[in-house]
């Protein structure tokens, strides 16, 4: 059964235009590494990754100008986990977002959408892969990964490791080392479980300054790839995930479920803060440091569904529990002058004595029980129906006491059609409801790490899907209303009222030509916000950071004259911004092109691939906002060479 879809509600010509999530059997379909393509694997251009390579005008940290990660929507094969920390790509094969049509085979769908995450998993051969990198900054990396067939299809194992040692465009570093293994156990044809583990450890990670503008203009350009840190101004931070994901199909019923264990432990961290000034003019210079801080979630979901048939009409009813139990310790971080250097000049000092004050600790505990319906009507369309009742509790513990626990009990509810019009057009439509969590005090803040109480969310959206040959064309609009939790001109992150982002997203996917393959798309955006702080001009009437237009395109083509080689340029197009509560500052828009090629080759009669890159090929300088007038640069060019070979 596919990630959150139907099991078994087949109808060819319908499924084909209204299920976005095709229908599979337990049998996994794996290809070899140096198969693996971004491009031709992407359903549409909303945000997909495969291969450690992401496209699309959404990515699980930002989708219609939220992000699903903070929010708590994501899913593994599609079953809910409260995620604390990033997923490597060892355990992982890749992530879709869900939203607009492709929500509609996916029971319970979340406002602002899902990220949906699949495994990697051993099938019926065995493969071996490994992979190596470097980079024009200087960085290296090396993956090797297994896909094992313990026991035929019975019993698989998929293990893999990575090393890297990169380098960033603001010329600090890192380590990182990153492992994980997982099972695939199929003791009848019906019944699958996965067992898995990773671990992901960060070393000696060097902080890069966050440059604090004047409030009225962007600072001046800074020399990239200089860094303008200190050396023991460091964090090292782990980051594990283990759990299990399960199915099972007896007679009618299907049981699936999972139990996930997240989290991110970061040792002492710091952050360091250049003022803006003139180039050579003495500039401020601080720097935050913490002591150790976690976050950790064990959650899960289990669901029983019962497909059912009426004539041509195939249904499905599913009843689902999901529940979580968060913990997180923060706060505690002390502030210090480090005495002012010219602009844009490193002037190292000795490390600073740093007094730590006593942290701050919340528990979240929060259960959610749900009935959906899912039905595809035999020329008509599609429907999906769902109820939910969830209990949220949070428990704050500051330094001076026991903080009022944050209760809420809601309903959400969520419903959604598609209307066939034609075998290859459909108009789809939706309504949902849900309780997220809001985004954490950026590092900025004054009150950095906090994380207020869950806010209530709605959204609306609707368009259409239109199959021209082999192109799938979605257009569509959407409105999300929120609490807007954000800083003020203080640089206090707390509720300043209501947001409001209204918008049109368009994708175009597809392959229109032999060889060829094109996924683009475009999102424009009206962020706006209300309240009492709006009203006496406390604050603007834009959120921080929120692009106003995200474009995409991605070409990928693979040369007739030569097939073992292709070429493929990518193209980012992000909006003007705002950078300040104020709304007196704007960051300009800006566009980035990437090129590559790929050249599919053999190594002793092994499948290789070599894959060369330059992103930023224009080496576009552009700004961006890390929070009230706090920036950073973006990426300069840089060139990578990444060898994948098969055996």
């Amino acid at each position: 059964m596919p990630s959150g879809g139907m099991s078994n509600l087949s109808l060819r010509a319908a499924t084909a235009l209204l299920l976005p999530i095709p229908l599979a059997t337990l049998a996994p379909a794996h290809a070899q590494r140096v198969d693996e393509n971004a491009v031709s694997d992407a359903e549409d251009a909303f945000g997909s990754n495969i291969g450690g390579e992401t496209l699309g005008i959404y990515s699980p940290s930002e989708v219609r100008g939220f992000s699903p990660t903070d929010a708590g929507n994501v899913r593994i094969e599609g079953l809910y986990i409260d995620r604390q920390t990033e997923l490597t790509s060892r355990l992982v094969a890749g992530n879709r977002i869900r939203i607009g049509p492709s929500a509609l085979g996916y029971a319970f769908p979340a406002p602002s959408g899902v990220a949906d995450y699949r495994l990697r998993a051993a099938g019926d051969d065995l493969v071996l892969s490994t992979a190596a990198k470097v980079t024009s900054f200087g960085g290296w990396e090396v993956e090797a990964d297994a896909l094992v067939p313990l026991d035929g299809r019975r019993l698989g194992l998929a293990a893999g490791a990575g090393f890297y040692s990169n380098a960033f465009q603001y010329g600090n570093s890192n380590k990182v080392t990153s492992i994980a293994a997982s099972l695939a156990w199929r003791p009848g044809s019906q019944t699958e479980i996965k067992p898995f583990w990773s671990r992901i450890q960060v070393d000696d990670e060097e902080s890069y300054p966050i440059v604090i503008g004047n409030g009225r203009e962007l600072p001046e350009r800074m020399s990239r790839r200089r860094f303008l840190g200190q050396d023991w101004a460091d964090y090292e931070v782990e980051r594990i995930t283990y759990g299990a994901v399960g199915r099972t199909q007896q007679g009618s019923l299907v049981l699936r479920a999972g139990a996930f264990r997240s989290a991110n432990i970061a040792d002492e961290g710091h952050t360091v803060l250049l003022d803006a000034a003139a180039p050579g003019m003495l500039a401020a210079r601080s720097v935050i440091a913490s002591p150790r801080r976690s976050n950790a979630s064990t959650s899960g979901e289990i669901s029983l569904a019962r497909p059912f048939a009426i004539g041509r009409s195939r249904h499905e009813l599913r009843l689902s529990v999901r529940a979580r139990r968060q913990a997180r310790y923060y706060g505690g971080s002390d502030r210090v002058d480090i005495g002012p250097a010219p602009f844009d000049e490193a002037l190292p000092v000795a490390r600073p004595g740093f007094n730590f004050s006593e942290r701050t600790s919340d528990q979240v505990r929060q259960w959610t029980a749900g009935l959906a319906y899912q039905g595809l009507l035999a020329g008509v369309g599609q429907l999906n129906l769902g109820i939910q009742r969830t209990g949220y509790e949070k428990a704050v513990t500051v330094p001076d006491g026991v903080l009022p626990v944050s209760r809420a009990r809601p309903w959400l509810f969520n419903a959604a059609a598609a209307f066939e019009i034609t075998p290859s057009l459909a108009l789809y439509g939706g309504m949902t409801r849900g309780l997220e969590e809001s985004d954490v005090a950026p590092e900025t803040a004054v009150n950095r790490d906090e994380a207020p109480p869950a806010i209530r969310t709605r959204q609306f959206d609707g368009g259409l899907r239109w199959r021209l040959g082999g192109m799938t064309l979605i257009a569509g609009a959407f409105d999300i209303r929120k609490p807007y939790y954000g800083l003020d001109t203080a640089n206090v992150f707390r509720r300043l009222g209501s947001v409001n982002h209204r918008g049109a997203e368009v994708s175009l996917s597809g392959s229109p030509a032999d060889g060829l393959t094109l996924v683009a798309g475009g999102m424009l955006l009206d962020a706006t916000i209300a309240g009492t702080e709006v009203a006496a001009g406390a604050i603007g009437q834009r959120p921080i950071g929120t692009p106003s237009r995200t474009l995409a395109a991605n070409v990928d083509y693979r040369l007739p004259a030569v097939p073992s080689l292709s070429v493929d340029v990518a193209l980012q197009h992000a909006g003007r911004r705002y950078a300040d509560a104020a709304n007196d500052v704007r960051v300009p828009s800006r566009t980035l092109v990437d090129v590559g090629i790929r050249y599919r080759f053999r190594v002793a009669k092994l499948p290789a691939v070599v894959r060369l890159q330059a992103t930023n090929l224009f080496d576009v300088y552009g700004w961006d906002v890390e929070g009230n007038n706090a920036f950073a640069y973006i990426q300069s060019r840089r060139l990578t060479a990444r060898l994948v070979v098969d055996m």
